[in-house]
């Protein structure tokens, strides 16, 4: 079973500036991948002489350009940008991986262009350039880092070779086995740099246990004060209180509005940057202790269910007055239904 295990990375400067100088050039090389798709996009457009026209949607009449699927994949993205500075300044692999990217989101926009003319969502757009100057992900898959004496050494290319000044390496934790390792990534999160650990440790999810009974269930409500309240078909019943996380978002938005005072609306800086990694920590951590909780009580009265209400779009579309909206849309209560799914197995 793949798992992900997020690692908050500590460079050295030196490694540090290589890092950011990667993930520089992984961002412009995105943003040239969506100048390319763009362009041929565009292009093919104004060879349609009803591409840009009156048409219906629903019970509307429109006029613009109509939506089409776009036709650009990875292959021709790889074949069109191969001698860019910035996918050679990248180790091949990780140029090929960032490009990839890129070519699943147009394979998620075409797939939302059918979606949109069966009127089953709003109209999509077509990818958006990252900002000029930004920092993006860099990834490595198993054939491009090496192991040697407890570290990784990632490729690097042969026209960054030369600028280092340190050997660049991966020290994986203690707990991960070598042989685990299936892809490795670096990313930018909040003014910091953290590695991703991909590991496959052999583990299957299990189908059928035979120490739980299936016929039974535990039942979930989630709500605000009482994050989650639960009850079983064996009658018993628990509460996981809410009050504190919601405290916690309260001194987070109490922080954010100090510091953004008199500020432009999208104004960021570093010290937003550290309340928001605070925040990030308090909601993953309360969101890892509840669902260990709830699983080590299933586990314990051999209940082999567990069903939690949800309503579609009840955080975008609920109406329970600015505070109340305040206060429940803010609890990442959808963050701890995925994390039980995934104990669950």
């Amino acid at each position: 079973m793949y798992r992900t295990i997020p690692i908050k990375a500590t460079f050295s400067d030196e490694e540090k500036a290589f890092w950011v100088f990667q993930c520089q050039q992984a961002n412009s090389l995105i943003n040239c991948a969506i100048y390319y798709t763009k362009q041929k996009h565009y292009k093919w457009l104004k060879e349609q002489p009803e591409a840009y026209s009156t048409y219906w949607r629903g019970d509307e009449l429109r006029f613009g350009w109509k939506t089409y699927k776009c036709a650009t994949k990875y292959p021709e993205l790889d074949k069109y940008l191969k001698l860019s500075p910035h996918y050679k300044a990248m180790a091949a692999q990780s140029a090929q991986q960032t490009l990839k990217s890129v070519g699943e989101a147009i394979t998620s926009y075409n797939q939302l262009v059918g979606q949109y003319y069966k009127g089953q969502v709003d109209r999509p757009r077509l990818l958006r350039y990252r900002k000029k100057g930004g920092l993006a992900a860099i990834t490595f898959p198993r054939q491009a880092l090496t192991y040697k004496k407890g570290l990784f050494y990632p490729s690097i290319s042969k026209e960054s070779k030369p600028e280092l000044i340190t050997e660049i390496t991966l020290e994986p934790p203690q707990f991960i086995d070598p042989d685990w390792v299936k892809e490795v990534t670096v990313r930018p999160t909040l003014g910091q740099l953290w590695i991703d650990w991909v590991i496959d440790d052999g583990n299957q999810s299990v189908d059928h246990n035979p120490n739980l009974d299936y016929s039974q269930a535990w039942s979930f409500d989630h709500g605000g004060d009482n994050w989650l309240t639960g009850v079983s078909t064996q009658g018993k019943s628990l509460i996981i209180d809410g009050r504190k996380l919601k405290s916690m978002n309260q001194g987070y938005a109490r922080l954010v509005a100090k510091y953004k005072a008199g500020k432009p609306e999208f104004y960021w800086d570093s010290n937003l940057d550290r309340v928001q990694v605070k925040r990030n920590n308090q909601m993953r951590d309360a969101i890892n202790k509840a669902a260990r909780f709830i699983i080590n009580r299933c586990l314990q009265e051999r209940i082999g269910n567990i069903v939690i209400g949800w309503n579609e779009r009840q955080k975008d579309s609920i109406n329970i007055g600015r505070r109340g909206n305040q206060n429940f849309v803010v609890i990442p209560t959808k963050r701890l239904i995925n994390r039980l799914e995934q104990l669950c197995s």
